[in-house]
């Protein structure tokens, strides 16, 4: 449909005086107009039809200086969406495109039309509007799929039925199975014969692929909007995946050799890879991959494990030619005489979330929970003007009103209840210090008993804390995570009589009076 808007002649001649010092008409002289079509926005495909950018024709007499363009929506203000900048030349005849980029093309639901305006060289105006019709096709339709299919498993076909209906015509449906991960589907066959069908019965011959459990029925129209439905196919996978057999419950390593690890693994169709992990640091790493399997179907596994310190467990993980896979874990007969809790985050004071530390279980509490935890906390962690510290309980008395929560002070219940806990830095430089090092960087401290300290020549820590500072020289009482990063502790038990001695490895830290953050290792005597 075209419209055509003609400006109105200007004035009354009663009026001609009284207005003759205004600059700007509603309409210059001569006859001007604009046209345009009407345009559909298509939610889908997020374009106008008929045409990809929406515009119209201008005739003007004096010649045209400036088009503006606001986009009209029914929830909003409007909003100038396109100034034209190719109109130099004054022309009298001109044609608007607005590109398809100047719409808030995710925005357009309320969207009516486009008003423009056009300043003439005579300072009239001619004023238009493009009306925009906002449409938002429906998904495709899936219905009468069953919920749940028995699969045919011995090579024949499994009838995957159901009817797609579409108002505007289907494009394509799409069959995918998760063969190869649960939940992750793979395309397993497409129909494109489907001609634009507004209602299409679906009949597929699916052919069982190796350890799928749903299949996945995708429906794409002609704007390419898609929708689904899942089918269940319930299938026992220990049919398919690698089996583990004969291999022992635990396994007691060999510390200071090889640790044979063997047993039998199978595969239906064939093993592709065999993956070993340990957990020495905290979670499993990768040790050895054995890939010259050649497809075999029954393979002896004979592998010599280096032991490494921490380890508590060997994974094995089998993946056969499809890339199924099983798992199987062993752990190991060994007990350790201390605790490593790895990348314990503290935060000082103004944050207040995580500081206090508890060495019997590696865990943090932050500010509000100062009051609960004085006969329980190991050691806090503050912030000063000169660098952040880890605290002895016992040496927070000047300080404790910094400690916050929702505003409110800590108010020390019972400073007799506090942990006397002290520190000492392990500057290097000493035969017996440097031991500590190496063996620590290496993995290979477990004791911490006092002996182990009095073999290396370190007395026991007399300090009330340890403060970081990444420039100053370390002292037994300065800390830094380049050097002198390890700081012995010895931490009193609840009952006041035992203790446990402790490694702090500093290995980040950040400056910042009261908001100031450390990340450490602590290895911790049982």
């Amino acid at each position: 449909m075209k419209r055509f808007l003609k400006p109105i002649l200007f004035m009354l001649s009663a009026c001609a005086v009284m207005l003759s010092c205004k600059k700007d008409k509603i309409a210059g002289s001569g006859s001007s107009s604009f046209t345009a079509d009407d345009y559909t926005f298509n939610r889908a495909t997020k374009n106008f039809a008929p045409a990809a950018s929406i515009g119209g024709q201008l005739t003007s007499s004096a010649g045209i200086r400036f088009v503006y363009c606001y986009l009209i929506r029914a929830n909003a203000t409007d909003s100038l969406i396109y100034v034209t900048d190719n109109t130099a030349d004054n022309p009298t005849n001109y044609t608007l495109n607005i590109p398809l980029s100047s719409f808030p093309v995710n925005n357009m639901s309320k969207a009516t039309g486009v008003k423009i305006m056009a300043k003439q060289t005579d300072n009239s105006s001619i004023q238009g509007f493009i009306k925009i019709t906002y449409f938002d096709p429906a998904l495709p339709q899936l219905t009468n799929f069953p919920a749940s299919i028995t699969a045919n498993l011995n090579g024949g076909n499994t009838a995957i039925t159901g009817t797609i209906t579409s108002n505007y015509g289907l494009k394509q449906v799409d069959i995918y199975d998760d063969s190869k991960v649960e939940n992750t589907y793979e395309l397993a066959g497409s129909l494109n014969d489907v001609n634009g069908a507004k209602t299409y019965t679906l009949n597929y011959a699916y052919k069982y692929r190796k350890a799928a459990q749903h299949i996945k029925v995708v429906a794409t129209d002609i704007y390419n909007q898609t929708n689904e439905t899942i089918i269940n196919m319930p299938v026992d996978l220990a049919a398919f995946k690698p089996n583990f057999s004969n291999f022992a419950a635990s396994i007691t390593p060999n510390l200071t050799g090889a640790t044979a690890i063997t047993g039998s693994i199978t595969s239906v169709t064939g093993l592709k890879r065999i993956d070993i992990y340990d957990d020495y640091q905290g979670a499993y790493v990768l040790v050895s991959s054995i890939s010259n399997l050649n497809g075999s179907l029954n393979y002896t596994l004979n592998y010599n494990y280096t032991f490494r310190r921490r380890a508590t467990n060997i994974k094995l993980i089998a993946f056969d030619t499809d890339d199924l896979q099983t798992e199987k874990v062993l752990p190991l007969n060994i007990t350790y005489k201390t605790e490593l809790y790895r990348d314990v985050f503290m935060n000082a004071q103004t944050t207040g979330t995580s500081t206090i530390f508890f060495v019997d279980n590696g865990t943090t509490k932050g500010n509000c929970d100062l009051n609960a935890s004085e006969s329980t906390m190991s050691f806090l962690f503050y912030g000063t003007g000169t660098g952040p510290a880890f605290y002895s309980p016992t040496n927070t008395t000047n300080v404790a009103s910094n400690f916050k929560c929702n505003g409110s002070s800590w108010v020390i219940g019972n400073a007799s209840n506090f942990r006397a806990t002290r520190f000492r830095v392990l500057v290097p430089g000493s035969t017996g210090v440097d031991n500590i090092y190496a063996q620590y960087n290496a993995g290979s401290i477990d004791a911490l008993d006092d002996a182990f300290f009095t073999a290396n020549g370190i007395v026991a820590p007399t300090g009330s804390s340890a403060r970081f500072d990444a420039t100053a020289a370390a002292t037994t009482s300065v800390f830094n995570t380049t050097n002198a990063y390890l700081i012995y502790l010895r931490i009193p038990d609840a009952n006041g009589i035992t203790y446990k001695n402790a490694l702090i490895r500093a290995k980040e830290a950040i400056s910042s009076a009261g908001t100031s953050t450390v990340k450490f290792d602590i290895l911790v005597q049982k």
